[in-house]
């Protein structure tokens, strides 16, 4: 994950060179008096960091009660219950998109089929996006 540290008159300069730059990707830290102010992050980059939270958070809990579709998703593919495929279709992202941004968040990869079922599974997910 690329991080550039910048001041809040670069962000108020540069607003839309920032926003894209972190939507492609990059983690802006936003500096001010020397101090870290806040961090822009991606939107889906964050949704993904919250439910893998909930997740950790959660891990001692079985009820899981309430818990929301993006935590589901991560749940079952960090427990191995779904592919890489499918855990992308239910967070309505491509397989190549969820695999870019877990290696991004460091998120462990999980790459090919494990079962003829699966190799299925992604195959439906990948139709989607055609």
């Amino acid at each position: 994950m690329t991080r550039t540290t910048i001041t809040q008159a670069d962000l108020s300069r540069k607003t839309q060179e920032v926003v894209d730059r972190v939507r492609h990707g990059e983690v802006a830290v936003v500096k001010a008096s020397g101090e870290e102010q806040v961090v822009l992050l991606d939107a889906v980059d964050f949704r993904l960091l919250q439910a893998l939270a909930q997740c950790a958070i959660e891990e001692n809990d079985r009820e899981r009660k309430g818990e929301d579709q993006d935590s589901g998703a991560l749940r079952a593919y960090l427990s191995d219950e779904i592919s890489l495929g499918k855990a992308a279709e239910l967070l309505d992202l491509s397989r190549f998109e969820l695999q870019a941004r877990f290696h991004r968040l460091g998120v462990p990869l999980r790459l090919g089929p494990a079962s003829l079922e699966e190799a299925q599974a992604e195959i439906a997910a990948a139709r989607k996006f055609d």
